[in-house]
C-alpha cells in the first residue's frame, strides 16, 4: 500500500485566536522513500547536522558545504539520544551505555556505561559537558573534553523525567516522576558534589530547560489528575516560581516531552503530538503553534531528544525541527516567527531543501521524490520541475544567513494550478493507454502529445529517451508530434517521457512510456573521447602548471579502462594553442555527425571556467579556449570566442549517443571581480540546470569559494588525480570488476574532499549532477 505524506502546514496564532495557511505545501510518497528519519541533532555552531534513520544509519550533513559528507553506522543497537559537539565528537546514547566518536575518523574515543537505564539526557555545549539521568534516579555527569566522568549521584528511586544542565557548568536541574503521579520538586544539584542547591515547589514534571543566562528556567509537565498541561517559569538561580504559562485548557497533548531552547524571551518546544510550539516567556502566551492532529505517541517517542527539540542553527535565530514525525523537517526563524524553510532527508545521501520563497537544492532523487500540492487539487508537482525557476546550491546556507522577513511566500495555488499538463496521446498511430504493453520491431517509431491543461503557459515540449534529451518543440498550439528511433542501448526496453516548459519557471509533471525493441540487435558502440587541456593561455597570467597533463592522463586512463567495452575509440586531443573554439566546435560537429543512439561521449575540459553576463537572467557559464586574453569585463570578447553552456546544451540534445559524460576541471582566477562564492553558486547553479535539461552527466571540480586546486605532489591537479584514480579501478565499489558512471561520480564526490583537507588544509568539493541513467563506462579484467 501507497502511503502518501502530505505537508499541509496550518499555522495558528493562539494569542490571537486567527489562523494563517502557509502556501507552502511539500509531501512526498512514502514507499519511495529508502530510510524513516526517526531523529536529528544539530552542532552548537551550526556547521553540521546528524540525521538518524530506523535502520540505525546516522548522516552527517555539512552546512556550509551544502552535501552530505558522512555516513556513521555507530556501535549501537537500540539508540535514544545523539549529539554533535563543535569540536568534531558525536555522542551516541542507548539503553545504559554512552559512545563517543570522532566523526569524521569513526574512531570510538571512549565508552561510558551507567548504573541504570537512560531516561533522559541534556547537553551543555559551552562547557562540553553531558549529563543523563537513568532509572531509580540516577544521574551521571561527563566532562567531554577530558572524556572524564565528573559524577554520580542518586535524587530518589523514581526514574528521571526532567534533566537540564544549568548554563554556568556547575550544577543541573533534575526532576524525577513516580509511577502514581508523586509531586516532586526539580532540584538543583552541584556537578562535583551532588549537593542540593536550589529546590522548585513539587509537581509532575517531564522536562525543564534553561535560557541562555541561566536566569529563567521553564518546565513542562501535568496536574496531579495528569488532564490538564502545566507549564511553569521559574527564576534559574533561586527555583523561585515566578508564572504560569497560560495553556488555554490544552490537555495532555501539549505536554513537551523533551525539553525545548529559550532564545530571545522565547520558549521553543515539540509536544508529544509533534505540534510545535513557541511562547512568549515575558507575556506568558502561545505566540505561535503548528496544528496538531491530537495526542498520539509516535513509535520513536523514546528517541530521547530526536526529532522532538528544536536545534539551534548557530547565532542565526533559525532553529531547525520537526513536528510532523516524517522525514520532512522544518526551519523556524524567531525574528519573523515563522516557517521559512524545508529539508528532506533520505537514505543514500539524498535531501532536498526548499526556502519560503520556492528555491530548492538537493539530489535529483530527493528533487524527484519531493512535490508540492496545492489546496483542493491532486496534481502533485516534483520539486525536480522547479528545477529552471528556483535551484540554489547551498540553499541551506543562505536561508540560515539572509533576513527571512524580506522573503515572500511561494504561492503554490497560483504557480502550480498554471503548470501545463501533457499528455501521451499516440503512439505510431493507435492511441497510447498506459497499462498497455508496447513493442516494436521497428527502429523507427512516432509519439503525439497533446497539451491537455494550461496549454496558454507552454514555453516548449521536450522528449527524453533513457532519460536523455533528444527533442524539443517551441510552443505551438495543443498537439506536438515527435519522431523517435529505438535503441537497445540499455536493454530492450526504452523509457520516454515528455515535458513541457512554462512561462512560470515550473514544468509539467513527466508524461512516461515504454516502449521495448525487439528489431536487429546494435552493433558494438563507439566511444567518442573529447579531452580538452589548456597550459598555456595568450594572456600568460591565466597559465595552469597541470592541465594539459591531466587530460593527456584522462585519455589514457580511458582508452585502457573502456577498451573492451567499445569496438573503437575515437580520440579528439585538443592542447594549447589548439584549443580554440573553432577546434573544438569542429571535435563536437564531427561527433554528432557520427555518433549512433548505442555509442558513448565524454568530453574532458582543463582549464579555465567563467561566469559572465549582466543581471542574473543573462548570466552563463563558459570554458575559456586559449585565447581568450579577458576574462571578466569582455562579455563580447566571451561571446565570440567562448564556448558558453548553452551551445553545450545544444549538442549534448542533438548528439544522437545516449551515454554522455561531461567533465569539467574548470578553474577560476584570482583576479575575479565577482565574489568567489558568487561565482561557485552560479556555477553549480548553471551545471545542474543543464545536466537536468539535457539527461546527462555532468561532474565539475569547483564549489563554493573554491579554486581547482594543484600540488605539484600528485602532478595533477586534485580532482583530476581523483578522477583517474577511479577510472584505474578503485572507484569500483562492488568489485564487479565493472565501473558505472554513478560509481566514479561518487568516488570522486568522496576522494576530492579528502585529499584536498590532506594537501591543502580545507576540503574541496567537486559537484556531479546526474540526472540520466546509469551505465557501465570501463571493465576490468
Amino acid at each position: 500500500m501507497r502511503v502518501n505524506f502530505v505537508l499541509f502546514l496550518i499555522l495558528t496564532s493562539v494569542a490571537a485566536l486567527g489562523q494563517e495557511v502557509d502556501l507552502v505545501r511539500l509531501g512526498y510518497t512514502k514507499s519511495e522513500g529508502t530510510a524513516e528519519q526517526i531523529g536529528m541533532a544539530a552542532s552548537a555552531d551550526g556547521k553540521y547536522v546528524a540525521f538518524v534513520f530506523k535502520d540505525k544509519a546516522i548522516k552527517i550533513f555539512d552546512v556550509q558545504a551544502g552535501r552530505f559528507v558522512k555516513s556513521i553506522s555507530g556501535p549501537l543497537s537500540e539508540l535514544f539520544d545523539l549529539q554533535l559537539t563543535n569540536d568534531g565528537k558525536i555522542i551516541l546514547i542507548q539503553a545504559s551505555e554512552v559512545f563517543v566518536l570522532d566523526w569524521k575518523t569513526e574512531k570510538t574515543l571512549t565508552q561510558f556505561t551507567t548504573k541504570g537505564i537512560i531516561t533522559k539526557s541534556s547537553y551543555l555545549s559551552s562547557a562540553n559537558l553531558l549529563g543523563v539521568g537513568q532509572r531509580e534516579g540516577w544521574v551521571t555527569i561527563w566532562n567531554l573534553n577530558s572524556l572524564k566522568e565528573i559524577n554520580t549521584f542518586q535524587y530518589k528511586k523514581h526514574h528521571v523525567s526532567a534533566l537540564a544542565l544549568h548554563p554556568n557548568g556547575t550544577s543541573i536541574a533534575v526532576g524525577v516522576m513516580a509511577l502514581f503521579g508523586e509531586n516532586n520538586p526539580i532540584n538543583l544539584f552541584e556537578l562535583k558534589t551532588g549537593k542540593v542547591l536550589a529546590q522548585t515547589i513539587g509537581g509532575i514534571y517531564s522536562a525543564v530547560v534553561f535560557n541562555e543566562n541561566g536566569k529563567k528556567m521553564v518546565t513542562s509537565g501535568v496536574n496531579r489528575l495528569g488532564i490538564k498541561t502545566e507549564v511553569k517559569i521559574f527564576d534559574g538561580s533561586t527555583f523561585q516560581f515566578l508564572k504560569d504559562v497560560e495553556t488555554r485548557g490544552v490537555v495532555v497533548n501539549a505536554i513537551m516531552p523533551y525539553g525545548g531552547v529559550i532564545s530571545q524571551d522565547k520558549f521553543l518546544s515539540i509536544t508529544a503530538s509533534l505540534s510545535f510550539n513557541v511562547y512568549d516567556l515575558a507575556s506568558g502566551t502561545f505566540t505561535f503553534t503548528t496544528k496538531s492532529d491530537g495526542f498520539k505517541l509516535p513509535g520513536y517517542l523514546k528517541l530521547g531528544v530526536g526529532n522532538a527539540m528544536p536545534f539551534a542553527l548557530g547565532n542565526s535565530g533559525k532553529f531547525l525541527l520537526n513536528s510532523l514525525g516524517n522525514n520532512i523537517n522544518q526551519i523556524y526563524d524567531i525574528k519573523s516567527n515563522s516557517i521559512i524553510g524545508y529539508f528532506f532527508c533520505d537514505g543514500n545521501d539524498d535531501f532536498a531543501i526548499v526556502s519560503k520563497d520556492g528555491r530548492v537544492d538537493g539530489t535529483p532523487a530527493a528533487l524527484a521524490k519531493v512535490y508540492w500540492t496545492a489546496k483542493g487539487s491532486a496534481q502533485k508537482t516534483s520539486l525536480e520541475s522547479t528545477l529552471e525557476r528556483g535551484f540554489t546550491p547551498r540553499l541551506l546556507t543562505q536561508i540560515i544567513n539572509e533576513e527571512s522577513g524580506a522573503l515572500a511566500t511561494f504561492d503554490v495555488e497560483q504557480v502550480v494550478n498554471k503548470v501545463p499538463v501533457v499528455a501521451v496521446k499516440s503512439i505510431n498511430g493507435k492511441t497510447f493507454s498506459s497499462a498497455a504493453t508496447i513493442e516494436s520491431s521497428q527502429k523507427k517509431s512516432t509519439v503525439a502529445v497533446e497539451i491537455t491543461d494550461n496549454p496558454q503557459e507552454v514555453t516548449e515540449v521536450r522528449l527524453y529517451q533513457n532519460s536523455k534529451l533528444i527533442k524539443t518543440i517551441p510552443a505551438a498550439g495543443l498537439k506536438y508530434t515527435f519522431d523517435i528511433s529505438l535503441t537497445s542501448s540499455f536493454g530492450e526496453e526504452n523509457f520516454f517521457f515528455v515535458s513541457a516548459g512554462s512561462k512560470s519557471g515550473v514544468d509539467s509533471e513527466k508524461a512516461k512510456f515504454t516502449i521495448t525493441y525487439k528489431g536487429a540487435n546494435e552493433e558494438k558502440p563507439t566511444l567518442y573521447l573529447i579531452t580538452i587541456g589548456i597550459n598555456k593561455y595568450k594572456n600568460s597570467k591565466y597559465n595552469l602548471n597541470y592541465a594539459q597533463a591531466d587530460a593527456d592522463a584522462v585519455e589514457k586512463s580511458m582508452k585502457q579502462s573502456s577498451s573492451t567495452i567499445f569496438k573503437a575509440i575515437i580520440p579528439y586531443n585538443i592542447r594549447n594553442d589548439k584549443a580554440v573554439k573553432s577546434n573544438i566546435i569542429t571535435a563536437l560537429e564531427d561527433v554528432r555527425k557520427k555518433s549512433l543512439e548505442q555509442d558513448m561521449v565524454v568530453f574532458y575540459y582543463a582549464g579555465h571556467g567563467v561566469m559572465s553576463g549582466e543581471g542574473a537572467d543573462a548570466k552563463e557559464f563558459y570554458i575559456v579556449p586559449t585565447d581568450v586574453t579577458q576574462l571578466y569585463g569582455r562579455d563580447d570578447m566571451l561571446k565570440n570566442k567562448a564556448i558558453a553552456a548553452s551551445s553545450l546544451k545544444e549538442y549534448a540534445q542533438s548528439i544522437n549517443a545516449q551515454k554522455q559524460i561531461f567533465i569539467l576541471d574548470a578553474c577560476q582566477s584570482a583576479g575575479a571581480l565577482e565574489s568567489v562564492t558568487e561565482r561557485g553558486v552560479a556555477e553549480e547553479k548553471a551545471i545542474a540546470q543543464l545536466a537536468r535539461s539535457t539527461g546527462t552527466f555532468w561532474i565539475t571540480s569547483t564549489g563554493s569559494n573554491q579554486f581547482a586546486s594543484e600540488f605539484e605532489k600528485l602532478g595533477h591537479g586534485i580532482f583530476t588525480y581523483s578522477l583517474i584514480e577511479g577510472l584505474d579501478g578503485k572507484a569500483d565499489a562492488n568489485n564487479d570488476k565493472k565501473l558505472t558512471i554513478r560509481e566514479l561520480s561518487t568516488y570522486i564526490e568522496n576522494k576530492v574532499p579528502e585529499l584536498s583537507e590532506q594537501l591543502k588544509g580545507t576540503a574541496q568539493y567537486p559537484s556531479a549532477y546526474s540526472f540520466g541513467n546509469d551505465f557501465p563506462i570501463a571493465v576490468y579484467k
